[in-house]
């Protein structure tokens, strides 16, 4: 995969739109403030459109397992989620599955060629976060949607 300095070139223009307004908007907000003397809440305001647009953007790394690594663990007891920074629905997926876990891995798509390819194939980007579990696979999945399928997923192996 080629890069631009940290970042993978493979990113989507439009992964970039939300931080870009967010920190522009922001910042404009932040320029009215000190225009009108509001030193403190302008310098607040710029710190916080500054660390949003970053935290929203695709430079923001989150935790990643290689696409072939997290595929080899691939079973019933095993989720694989694949993610995009500044996607809101992986970023509420990524909230509610905090922590490192055996049990599942997260693949970022931005920085794993192979990932990208296979999510082009099962959806696009539209279908993040698509969450793998056994054979089911899950576009735009919900944490309801994957709590439901692990449900399911841990319940296969007694129904026979």
């Amino acid at each position: 995969m080629t890069t631009v300095g940290l970042v993978p070139a493979s990113i989507p223009t439009r992964a970039w739109l939300r931080p870009a307004l967010m920190a522009l908007g922001g910042l404009v907000i932040a320029a009215v403030l000190i225009l009108i003397h509001q030193w403190v809440a302008g310098v607040v305001l710029i710190a916080f459109a500054l660390f949003m647009g970053y935290w929203t953007s695709p430079i923001r790394g989150g935790q990643h397992v290689p696409f072939h690594e997290a595929m080899a663990r691939r079973g019933p007891d095993h989720a694989i989620i694949l993610w995009a920074p500044g996607d809101p629905l992986s970023a509420r997926m990524q909230t509610a599955i905090r922590g490192e876990r055996p049990d599942v891995s997260w693949v970022n798509v931005y920085q794993d060629p192979a990932a990208d390819e296979f999510l082009l194939t099962s959806g696009g980007h539209g279908a993040l976060p698509l969450v793998i579990i056994g054979d089911e696979i899950l576009r735009r999945a919900t944490v309801g949607q994957y709590l439901d399928a692990r449900a399911e997923a841990s319940e296969q192996p007694h129904r026979s």
